[in-house]
Formats: structure tokens, C-alpha cells, sequence
């Protein structure tokens, strides 16, 4: 993808970056995409080529370990990102986003244990559900 592409795209979309291999992350994106996010919200793996470009973007180098959030152009990570992706859902758990007031020491906490036992808690994924086409046009990859 060109640098101008690139860039519009940062611009353009809230940017959802997880690992998809991971089952845990897999129930978090499923879990967002039944919120009905906004059109804005984009979701791509880390290990695609795309989520790899936007990473090195925003000068992020790749962690299996965090969910990170792109919101046109500032970049969130683990907790954070999860809650403020939660402001971009049309369901009641939008209210729960804004909980990000919390200090990120005190909400890492429990995100940094979930990350680390992800795998032993749901596996990873072999493959993922089959998407809606409304559903897909969620995704850059």
C-alpha cells in the first residue's frame, strides 16, 4: 500500500489491530462487531501485511500482547484501546468507554493477566466464522 493510501486510511477510519490468531482476541472482535461499531471502525490482524504497514506508521513495533486502537491518527493500547473502542459501538456498552478516566497503571492490570493466559483461556483460532458481507466490509483484510 502507497504512503498516501496509508495515510488517508489512518485519516479516514478508527483502526482496530489484533492478533488473529489468538481466540481470545477473536471473541473481542466478534463481541465489538455484534455492538454494531460505527462505519468508521476498521478491524485488520497483526499479521497481515496491512496491519503490519499501519503498525510500522505509527511507529509501533508488533505485540502479540495488546489490542491496539487507531483513532484518526492517536494511538491506544490494551486497556485504553479497548475502552475507547467501546465509544465507537451503538449498543448500551458504549457508556462503559468512558471509563478510560481510569489511570492505565490501575487498568492494565487486569489486562496484563488476561493477555498473558489468552491461549491457555480460549485457544487459538483455526479459523474464523464466516462474515456477513456487512460484516466484512469491517475489515481491510
Amino acid at each position: 500500500m502507497t504512503t498516501k493510501k496509508l495515510d488517508e486510511l489512518i485519516e479516514a477510519h478508527n483502526i482496530i489491530i489484533f492478533d488473529g490468531v489468538c481466540g481470545f482476541c477473536d471473541a473481542s472482535i466478534q463481541f465489538i462487531l455484534n455492538q454494531k461499531p460505527s462505519n468508521e471502525v476498521r478491524f485488520v490482524s497483526f499479521q497481515s501485511e496491512t496491519g503490519q504497514q499501519i503498525m510500522e506508521k505509527v511507529g509501533l513495533e508488533i505485540n502479540l500482547d495488546t489490542i491496539i486502537f487507531v483513532e484518526k491518527g492517536i494511538v491506544y493500547q490494551k486497556a485504553k484501546a479497548f475502552l475507547s473502542i467501546l465509544k465507537h459501538v451503538e449498543s448500551s456498552y458504549r457508556f462503559a468507554g468512558y471509563l478510560s478516566f481510569i489511570p492505565s497503571f490501575i487498568s492494565n492490570i487486569l489486562y496484563d493477566i488476561i493477555a498473558k493466559y489468552r491461549y491457555k483461556i480460549m485457544g487459538k483460532v483455526e479459523q474464523c466464522r464466516l462474515l456477513t458481507p456487512m460484516e466484512r466490509a469491517f475489515f481491510l483484510e
